[in-house]
């Protein structure tokens, strides 16, 4: 849902911000407090900051400048923020405010279809042969499977290479090795 907003905000002049909970938890939270310059913020995987209090100290005031009409907030847990681990009560209460949709997971089919768009977008010609290859040799998690996608991309692009078998296992096997 992040991506299609994304990709209608693109094409409709709407500045829409997106972050990945998970990687701002290595960062400063008070090095992320300006928002002035977006309409739309997009925050994917926003569970990962709970349990961190400065991250989940920004984010409630994140949702109540929101709720002041500062701009608009989209995110998405893997959880319901009821049942969210969280060391601010009110964090957890602020995400329940609003409108909240549970998407169903996404099976193999759904998941080789989206890898195929958002591979299209990046310029990647993914293969039938290479989506079957990441779907059996790593984990069937779909954010799991955009990193890879994103990894490959970088790859693909610094070697001037397609994407094929080979080049997957190559970026899996470095990405072990670090």
């Amino acid at each position: 849902m992040l991506n299609a907003s994304a990709d209608f905000a693109r094409h409709n002049g709407v500045l829409l911000q997106l972050y990945d909970g998970a990687q701002l938890c290595h960062c400063d939270p008070a090095e992320f407090e300006d928002f002035s310059h977006c309409d739309v913020l997009a925050i994917d995987n926003l569970d990962a900051v709970a349990g961190h209090p400065g991250w989940e100290a920004c984010f409630y005031q994140v949702i109540n400048r929101c709720r002041a009409g500062e701009f608009r907030l989209l995110f998405s847990l893997a959880e319901k923020p009821a049942t969210l681990a969280t060391r601010l009560d009110d964090f957890r209460s602020r995400l329940q405010w609003g409108l909240l949709l549970q998407l169903p997971r996404n099976g193999d089919p759904e998941i080789r279809n989206i890898l195929r768009r958002r591979a299209r977008l990046l310029g990647i010609d993914l293969s039938d042969d290479v989506i079957s290859y990441l779907l059996t040799h790593h984990a069937r998690d779909l954010s799991e499977q955009i990193g890879i996608l994103q990894r490959l991309d970088g790859i693909s692009l610094s070697e001037q290479r397609r994407v094929t078998i080979p080049l997957v296992k190559q970026a899996l096997l470095d990405r072990t090795d670090h």
